[in-house]
């Protein structure tokens, strides 16, 4: 005697649901090659293909032109040191080597960076307006922008702020004013610099 309302195969049941289970997860799981791109890293690659840097201890892809790092809540992405030079918008001032560092910091499409000069390799500070040269490389910005900063000059802080275009590859050093405006930062405003003046910028921007 069949039964109008037989109670389903249980087995059945549970390996066409384990069935599913293991094609959803194949389809679903990848596993990054481990490469060391301290020693190793992967040549002639391909837009899209991504490694995990043993190294960094971060992915990375390519985007077609370089290594992309991808940061989550344990590491950040890799901080690049340039160095880059400073000049007077009279292009008069002198120095040896490279008197200006920038770390570099990018997330995405947002880059942190810190500027710092000293100036014990400056043997003539000229006239004019000071401003540094963007590294070579650094990407277009979506928008100008403003950068906070301070000058040590003497012993004492002084606050300054540089700005920089979209587009420009010069960022000009200004100083606030007492009336609530601002002016050049130039060889003695707002104090005399020396060969132990330091300054220092720090700044967001979002690329375009």
């Amino acid at each position: 005697m069949a039964y109008i309302n037989q109670p389903p195969d249980l087995r059945v049941m549970f390996s066409e649901i384990y069935s599913r289970l293991n094609k959803l997860e194949t389809a679903q799981r990848f596993t990054a090659p481990n490469v060391d791109f301290s020693t190793n890293t992967p040549t002639n690659p391909r837009v899209g293909d991504q490694f995990y840097d043993t190294d960094a201890e971060l992915m990375k892809y390519w985007n077609g032109t370089q290594w992309v790092e991808l940061a989550d809540n344990l590491y950040s992405t890799t901080v690049n040191t340039f160095t880059t030079t400073i000049q007077s918008t009279n292009n008069n001032m002198s120095f040896t080597g490279t008197p200006c560092d920038i770390e570099i910091q990018r997330i995405g499409k947002m880059i942190t960076a810190n500027a710092t000069i000293t100036c014990t390799n400056v043997t003539n500070f000229g006239t004019g307006q000071i401003y540094f040269n963007m590294p070579v490389g650094i990407p277009a910005r979506s928008h100008d922008l403003a950068a906070s900063g301070f000058l040590v000059d003497g012993g004492t802080t002084y606050t300054i702020f540089g700005t920089l275009g979209a587009t420009d590859n010069k960022m000009y050093l200004w100083h606030p004013t007492s009336n609530g405006g601002s002016d050049i930062l130039d060889h003695n405003s707002p104090a005399v610099l020396d060969t132990t003046s330091v300054i220092n910028i720090t700044g967001v921007a979002l690329l375009a």
